[in-house]
């Protein structure tokens, strides 16, 4: 009888053991699988939300790399015919017709100092707002001042608009249900086209392409410099589609009321729309770019609210200025111009960089890009 009592200890006493040392073993490996990946139960929901928004990251990272590959293979294809000298300030301007990447045909205005033959000038890309366009004057204000300056007229403006016209409002909207063929997504592919223009004209040195304008001009810079290396530094003035979902709300004026009215006409058609506008989002390019940085800000804009913009001037890893203006709206922020050369200055050429910061006034330009 004691044999069999003394059996039953044992055997109870062993499966305790083999329970105790099981329940560790599974207590490790699930400690162990947690903190390599293998998620715990809490956890499963957050991570599925990473793994989409990962994953639509990836893609629209692969469809941007697509995109410029494709536009890098085609040859860069433009007419250029003078317009006039300016024998004053010694600027020969021209008038510049570019194939874009789609095979539409921007209008611009080139300028280039005089003696052009056997020098090469740093380059620079002038991008107007939304709304707005290119003129002469903008790229004589650069070729004053040593650069080789192209003031585009993107698809949609001015003189651009002889071939691609939805018009204002309209353009901000036209073909947003569909990346592809989104209008702000060809608007950037326009501003790569122009800057390839500058990376091959021969009276242009390809190590030396800046980028500047402001509001749609101002964002679009910066989705540049994350695309296009050759960019050795850019400067963006109330910069818009900065942090689209954080701006929109909050803006009271400008394109983004557009987009405001095209959903309330058609709010099953938001995640579309939203897809779109995440894709020219300057909040994801923020992270690839690498050149230098200026970004201006109005504290009282009302049409790209600055709260966008902080966000997105945070996440720029590389060499970054901001440069505030508190009393001013969405203009060409008081001073601007000035601040323009200065930072581009460090990055030109040492005869060119001594040039640019001749006969810059600092004036309380008040213009409106929109």
């Amino acid at each position: 009888m004691k044999t069999n009592k003394n059996k039953a200890v044992l055997i109870i006493l062993l499966i305790a053991v083999v329970v105790l040392v099981s329940g560790i073993f599974l207590y490790k490996n699930l400690n162990e699988k947690t903190k390599t990946g293998v998620p715990a139960v809490s956890t499963v929901k957050s991570l599925k939300n990473k793994g989409i928004k990962l994953a639509r990251y990836q893609k629209f990272k692969k469809f941007w790399q697509s995109m410029y590959r494709h536009l890098r293979k085609e040859k860069v294809v433009y007419s250029i015919k003078p317009l006039y000298n300016d024998k004053i300030n010694k600027i020969e301007t021209y008038d510049l017709t570019l194939t874009s990447y789609d095979g539409l045909q921007l209008k611009g205005y080139f300028a280039i100092p005089y003696g052009t033959k056997g020098k090469k000038y740093p380059g620079v890309l002038l991008l107007h707002g939304y709304g707005s366009f290119g003129t002469p004057g903008w790229a004589h204000f650069f070729a004053r001042r040593g650069y080789a300056a192209l003031s585009i007229d993107l698809r949609g403006h001015g003189r651009s608009r002889a071939v691609y016209h939805p018009g204002f409002p309209g353009l901000m909207t036209n073909g947003i249900l569909h990346v592809k063929t989104f209008s702000m997504v060809k608007i950037v592919m326009d501003s790569l086209a122009s800057l390839r223009f500058l990376e091959h004209f021969k009276n242009i040195n390809s190590k030396y392409i800046f980028v500047t304008g402001g509001s749609m001009g101002g964002g679009l810079p910066l989705i540049d410099a994350a695309i296009d290396r050759h960019i050795v530094a850019v400067a963006g003035d109330v910069p818009f589609l900065s942090d689209i979902p954080v701006q929109m709300p909050l803006a009271k004026m400008g394109p983004y009321m557009e987009v405001k009215a095209f959903l309330k006409k058609h709010p099953e058609d938001r995640a579309k729309v939203m897809r779109s506008l995440y894709y020219v989002d300057t909040k994801h390019f923020a992270a690839w770019i690498k050149a230098p940085v200026l970004i201006g800000i109005g504290l009282k804009d009302e049409d790209c609210p600055p709260k966008g913009t902080f966000v997105v001037y945070k996440l720029i890893k590389s060499k970054k200025q901001l440069f505030i203006a508190k009393n001013s709206g969405h203009v060409v922020l008081p001073g601007w111009n000035m601040e323009v050369f200065k930072f581009f200055a460090p990055y030109m050429p040492k005869s060119a960089a001594d040039g640019s910061k001749k006969g810059i006034k600092n004036k309380n330009n008040e213009r409106k890009f929109l």
